[in-house]
């Protein structure tokens, strides 16, 4: 057995992900897929389910993606068909073809990694809390090669929580300049990759090849900046390669879970180097962002021939995972994977299930808009009947009650009409100006932000 034989591989691979997924993750969703063969450079996985193949090319793609780069395989190509369909390559897997090794650079699939080939500008749904990034995503793109006029956006540093979208502007950026150009040589390098590759080039005292390989790129997406911080010799590296790409106008995108000032242990010099450009920020989505994601999701080509999702299926994933796009992206897969499962149409009994498989919490009851409202009072210093009844522009109690609005929304399934009734009949538009201007100052005031936040996170 050798390099080419998919037992090997699989194994390798197996275990690799052993150790970055839940113990729970691994056994429900890696441990009963099985090797199949291998074509040309092309591994071909066995799983269980139309419903796990989805699972696993949706949600754990920078899994796998990681565990290949961490065997030393990351020019090998994976496929996944389900039983029954004898893993024939006309019938399942990846829209792509078998790809060849090839460096740093060049064709889309020998950048992009495996799993990310959803990840397009076209598809991010933009709300409120990514509007500047995704602005500029577009802008790297739509200018790029022009002479540099106005504002400086080089390099693009995205910074947001898990989860978020910040690698799907990323990706999205590559193929976008890929497409415009498919003679740029892009590449994308994850820090923790990047590391391993060093520790193997210090080994072999000659870490000037690996420098030389990344500074020949045209366009370098650094994609998780923030575990730098205890890598000093990975810094040294990384700032000699984007010195080199900014001296000479190459084009940087970076990723980060915080913003460059608050990426501890990371050095000066190369902290400078981050702020040069455009520094954006992306936001959890709103309840409305959140429901058109999963609409967004639902067109995929992964979910044709599955029945139509109900609008208060939707509607409960949307108030459930408000987190992160991967959760609420994660609970839709969970409850289409339920649905098969059972041989059943979704329904929210399947969601309730979905979400106690996933979280390990059973569905609790829904948040009253009492509760919303008095927590709301309480945490501006405002007596409850004045949030509720008090006919006042001033901003002590109009932004208040505009943030209660606000939570309403976000926590339950109120319309717009049933907010505005209980204070006082208030006409629907109001509410929805009152909502539509907290969403605007969380946006400028981050202070604001994390008090709205906060209230989100203490109520739910």
């Amino acid at each position: 057995m050798g390099a080419s034989d998919p037992v090997v591989l699989w194994e390798s691979l197996r275990e690799n992900l052993a150790t970055r997924l839940p113990e729970r993750t691994f056994q429900d969703w890696v441990e009963p897929c099985r090797p199949l063969r291998m074509d040309e450079s092309t591994l071909w996985i066995q799983t269980p389910s139309a419903s796990s193949r989805i699972w696993i090319e949706q949600q754990l793609a920078e899994e796998f993606h990681d565990a290949l780069v961490a065997c030393n395989l990351q020019h090998l190509r994976l496929s996944f068909s389900v039983v029954g369909e004898g893993g024939s390559p006309a019938k399942s897997g990846p829209k792509t073809k078998p790809s060849t090794p090839a460096p740093a650079g060049g064709t889309e699939e020998s950048i992009i990694p495996q799993g990310f080939q959803r990840y397009t500008l076209d598809r991010f749904v933009v709300g409120p809390g990514s509007q500047l990034a995704f602005a500029a995503a577009n802008a790297v793109v739509e200018n790029h090669g022009r002479p540099q006029a106005g504002l400086n956006m080089n390099p693009l540093f995205l910074y947001g929580g898990s989860g978020l979208g910040k690698t799907h502007l990323m990706i999205g950026i590559g193929k976008g300049l890929l497409a415009r150009n498919p003679a740029l040589k892009v590449a994308y390098l994850k820090v923790d990759n990047f590391f391993n590759e060093l520790t193997v080039a210090i080994k072999a005292k000659n870490t000037e090849p690996l420098r030389k390989r990344y500074q020949q790129n045209d366009v370098l997406l650094l994609d998780d900046v923030q575990t730098l911080a205890r890598m000093e010799r990975t810094q040294e590296e990384i700032f000699y390669i984007l010195e080199y790409l900014l001296q000479y106008g190459k084009t940087i995108v970076i990723t980060s879970d915080k913003p460059p000032e608050r990426l501890e242990g990371l050095h000066d010099r190369l902290r400078t180097r981050c702020k040069w450009g455009l520094t954006a920020d992306i936001q959890p989505p709103d309840f409305e962002t959140r429901v058109a994601i999963l609409r967004k999701k639902l067109e995929e080509d992964v979910f044709e021939g599955f029945p139509t999702v109900p609008e208060d299926v939707l509607t409960f994933i949307a108030h459930r995972a408000k987190a992160s796009v991967r959760d609420l992206e994660g609970l839709l897969t969970r409850v289409m994977f339920e649905s098969s499962f059972l041989g059943i149409p979704p329904s929210l009994e399947v969601a309730h299930q979905a979400y106690q498989g996933q979280t390990g919490q059973e569905v609790s009851t829904g948040v009253s808009l009492e509760r919303i409202f008095r927590t709301t009072a309480e945490t501006f210093n405002l007596p409850f009947g004045d949030l509720m009844k008090k006919k006042s522009r001033h901003q002590s109690v109009l932004l208040p009650r505009q943030v209660a609005m606000y939570l309403a929304r976000e926590l339950t399934d109120a319309s717009f009409s049933d907010i505005g009734r209980a204070f006082g009949n208030m006409h629907h538009s109001t509410v929805m100006n009152a909502i539509d201007s907290v969403k605007g100052r969380m946006q400028k005031d981050q202070d604001f932000n994390k008090t709205v936040h906060a209230l989100l996170n203490s109520i739910s």
